[in-house]
């Protein structure tokens, strides 16, 4: 082959090579200009999403359960505007938010604004579930750069994509975290963990992240929280605004259609187990039944009835006309999840329901349902008095510990001696009133008398006061930092009530450690007397003993109780934020139940300060034995007594008074005057 021949070879072999790359380019083009597929969010989620090792107990493809579809596609609805989702745990909303950042960065790139409680929150987020789906999912691997570059569009808060979406995280606790931010997809998650101070002067963060989207005709917003408090929960606010849609079952007996309830003890329907005949629960006999026609539902048929309920006429169903809002709701019956199953669910129920802040985390995380303390109803002096107990010794026999409460008036100071025992179970083992001017040494002598008291039980063993928390926010304040600081040893701690902000919940006991400048000089500690209030009003609705319970002995007059419940939780609403607070009845004195905030506040200053409560329990041999309480009988009521012949203590002197240079004895006519009288001091 001559050289002519085989360059007009080589020119053919090159236009073939244009003509193949020219038709590849074509095809590339068209490609790139090819709008993506119109896929739902469950539709690109099933199609796209990876689950990642980090956070999915299976790794691979999603699967959506039918639940989920119905939410995740409202989402990308276009005459969905909002959507609300009142949700408990275990449900599987987490992969849903991912999926929606995820299908707005690939499917319809936008500019995103995921807020979550606190800033540490939403780099939590971040690091564990939005990185990992970044890195596994290959659509948005091709997408999201090197996610270990470091330059300003890529950061843990914010991250900007090849094809022009972006993400940004906040922190409903940043006062700034909202500015110079605009967004089309605005998502909102558990709203009801936000400070209910809102973002600082800034607002409310919920209003300020819809501002955010406002120049958007197509912005999309979603809100989806556990809810908390009834009347606090932000969550039940927005679902209230919207469509409520329940999701719907067929019951596979009857055909009846219906929500899946928990019911309870006074309701045909819902999750029933038997008990054995000690009237202990059997999580392994649970069963659901009908609310149609009273059928028996075995676990067994939840899983067809969840996932056929759509083409069997349920699914989501509204309960108001819509506008624009879709609301979910949904609790942890319908997960399919292995670690939902009713009989899991009931053994829990089973383990918490005697205790009422665990009580309340049962109906938060797995009924989906805010709390709603209904104590200011059920609450009432005659009632309390009624529980009243003649005890065998001064020291009750389940004591452990014994803590106290002192109260600073301007004519006297008030002290409750109060008894702890396993798993915070209380005996109110002294009330006494010290009478005396404050400003004065000799008032103090007594107190620090008082305090020094051994307190025996039936046995013989004495107890000490461990821990005393003295009030130092009244009139008396140098007196009381004086007489606190000589005693820290002796774990006599100064304190003053939190100045609470907009209802705010501090811990009871601070966790914020001393600074060396505060370790110079004396300060009182700062008590968290709204989470005090809440914990104790919570446990004194409890009507049998055992955790929480709180005894009385029958030395307690109405009186006292009057004073015991002598504040109201209330809802004010400041900025347009409604929250909750203590507030005191006009009229009626509240020094018993400050005593007992401080003894609680002094019990918790132990526990910071490494106190084992059972093990010290164990160590003393504390018991409690229904032998050893012994109800007043009615034959001690007084005859003018306004309970009749109901079964109450005897109408005593309700507290010991003690003032300087005088007998021990009690004097009736002063206790009279401090604890009979409902006037404040």
């Amino acid at each position: 082959m001559t050289a002519h021949t085989l360059r007009l070879a080589e020119a053919d072999h090159y236009a073939v090579g244009i003509a193949a790359l020219q038709v590849a380019l074509a095809k590339a083009r068209r490609e790139n200009l090819k709008p993506p597929p119109k896929l739902t969010l469950s539709q690109w989620a099933e199609r796209y999403a990876v689950l990642s090792k980090e956070t999915s107990a299976q790794t691979g493809r999603f699967r959506a359960f039918a639940y989920q579809r119905g939410i995740m596609d409202a989402i990308t609805d276009p005459s969905v505007t909002t959507v609300t989702v009142r949700k408990s745990a275990r449900i599987g909303y987490t992969k849903i938010l991912d999926h929606v950042v995820g299908y707005y960065i690939h499917q319809d790139p936008a500019a995103i604004l995921a807020v979550q409680p606190r800033v540490e929150d939403a780099e939590d987020y971040s690091s564990t579930e939005l990185a990992p789906m970044l890195r596994d999912t290959p659509v948005l691997a091709a997408i999201a750069g090197d996610a270990r570059a470091r330059d300003s569009g890529n950061t843990i808060l914010k991250k900007l994509f090849r094809n022009g979406a972006s993400v940004r995280l906040v922190g409903a606790n940043s006062p700034g975290g909202f500015r110079r931010i605009t967004a089309r997809i605005i998502l909102f998650d558990e709203v009801d963990g936000y400070p209910i101070s809102g973002a600082g002067v800034e607002g409310d963060q919920i209003a300020l992240g819809k501002k955010r989207s406002e120049t958007f005709w197509n912005r999309k917003i979603v809100i989806g929280s556990t809810p908390t408090i009834k009347g606090l929960s932000r969550i039940d606010d927005s679902y209230e605004e919207s469509d409520q849609r329940r999701f719907h079952v067929r019951c596979p007996h009857c055909d009846g259609l219906q929500v899946l309830d928990w019911g309870g003890p006074h309701t045909p329907h819902g999750i029933k187990w038997d008990k054995d005949e000690n009237g202990v629960g059997l999580p392994d006999t649970v069963h659901y039944v009908c609310s149609i026609s009273g059928c028996v539902i075995d676990e067994a048929d939840k899983e067809e009835m969840i996932e056929t309920a759509e083409a069997n006429g349920g699914g989501w169903i509204a309960g108001k006309p819509f506008a624009g809002h879709a609301g979910f709701a949904i609790n942890t019956l319908y997960s399919l999840f292995p670690n939902a199953t009713w009989r899991l669910l009931v053994k829990e129920w089973l383990e918490v329901k005697d205790d009422p802040l665990k009580r309340k985390t049962f109906i938060n995380l797995v009924l989906g349902e805010a709390y709603e303390d209904r104590g200011e109803q059920a609450l009432n002096e005659a009632r309390l008095l009624a529980r009243c107990e003649v005890w065998n010794a001064e020291v009750p026999d389940g004591v452990a510990v014994l803590s106290a409460g002192v109260d600073v008036q301007l004519d006297r100071i008030e002290v409750e001696v109060v008894g702890w025992g396993r798993n915070e179970e209380s005996w109110s083992v002294d009330y006494t009133i010290l009478e005396g001017d404050p400003g004065e040494p000799a008032v103090w002598a007594e107190l620090d008398k008082h305090l020094k008291r051994i307190w025996r039980r039936a046995d013989g063993r004495g107890f000490e006061i461990m821990a005393a928390c003295v009030d130092t926010g009244g009139a008396h304040t140098q007196m009381s930092y004086a007489f606190c600081k000589e005693r820290l040893g002796r774990r006599i701690w100064g304190i003053k009530g939190e100045s609470a902000q907009g209802g705010q919940r501090s811990p009871v006991w601070p966790i914020k450690k001393p600074t060396r400048r505060t370790k110079a000089s004396f300060r009182p500690v700062i008590l968290g007397v709204n989470a005090a209030k809440d914990s104790i009003r919570s446990r004194m609705h409890l009507d049998a003993p055992g955790p929480g319970y709180m005894h009385y002995p029958a030395d307690r007059d109405l009186n006292y109780f009057g004073q015991m419940t002598a504040e109201r939780s209330v809802v004010k609403v400041s900025a347009g934020r409604r929250y909750r607070i203590w507030e005191q009845l006009p009229g009626r004195a509240n020094e018993a139940l400050d005593c007992r905030v401080y003894a609680f506040g002094a019990l918790c200053g132990l526990f910071h300060f490494g106190l084992k409560l059972n093990r010290r329990a164990d160590d003393v041999g504390a018991r409690l034995t229904p032998a050893e309480i012994i109800p007043a009988t009615a034959s001690a009521v007084d005859s003018g007594s306004s309970l009749g012949d109901a079964a109450a203590p005897p109408a005593a002197a309700p507290a010991t008074v003690v003032g300087p240079g005088a007998s021990s004895a009690p004097r009736a006519a002063a206790a009279k005057r401090s604890l009979g009288s409902l006037l404040p001091k």
